[in-house]
């Protein structure tokens, strides 16, 4: 019984490490291309926190922007302050455009933002404030509800523990000895 209990809890444990492998990176924003003209550069600069807290040196985060017809990469430079790069990314034309940053430290969990109209005064649907902040110290993580990754491991292990809770309870009442019907007591 306990050892069908502690496989029940250790498995999520066990696809855990190599699914998370190391963490996450969060990317955050000095500014947004809004109001950005094709051609002219825009001077961004990009703070690379892990897991949300720790300011990551060492990194090559990059830009990554793409229209219907058109996608270039633009790499960021160290500025001097730990975790802080800077970017100049140039539209090469007007229109709308999609615009990722891989940080670097996990480039499988590219940053997305909002799309901008670039050479229009129209502004995009989003607002630029959700973006433009740095993150959060508190561990948010931008483009998910409920906190990113974080929140789905903890989703995750919670599901496991009422399992396994489940588990034990069905267990035990199969192996509760039956009581027989008390007779009652001659007098």
């Amino acid at each position: 019984m306990r050892r069908s209990l502690l496989l029940v809890l250790a498995l999520p444990l066990i696809g855990a490490a190599p699914a998370h492998a190391g963490g996450f990176a969060t990317a955050g924003l000095s500014s947004t291309p809004e109001g950005v003209a094709p051609g002219q550069p825009w001077k961004v600069d990009i703070t690379v926190l892990q897991h949300g807290r720790t300011p990551l040196d060492g990194l090559t985060p990059r830009i990554r922007i793409e229209s219907n017809d058109a996608s270039r990469e633009f790499t960021a430079v160290p500025t001097g302050r730990t975790g802080v790069y800077r970017a100049a990314v140039v539209f090469p034309k007007a229109g709308r455009w999609h615009y990722v940053v891989l940080d670097g430290f996990n480039d499988q969990l590219p940053h997305t933002f909002p799309a901008v109209r670039i050479g229009s005064e129209a502004a995009s649907a989003a607002a630029p404030a959700a973006t433009a902040a740095p993150p959060a110290p508190d561990g948010a993580r931008e483009g998910g509800a409920g906190g990113g990754l974080a929140a789905g491991w903890l989703w995750a292990a919670g599901a496991a523990l009422v399992l396994a809770l489940a588990v034990l309870g069905v267990d035990r009442r199969r192996r509760r000895p039956a009581t027989a019907p008390s007779a009652p007591e001659p007098a």
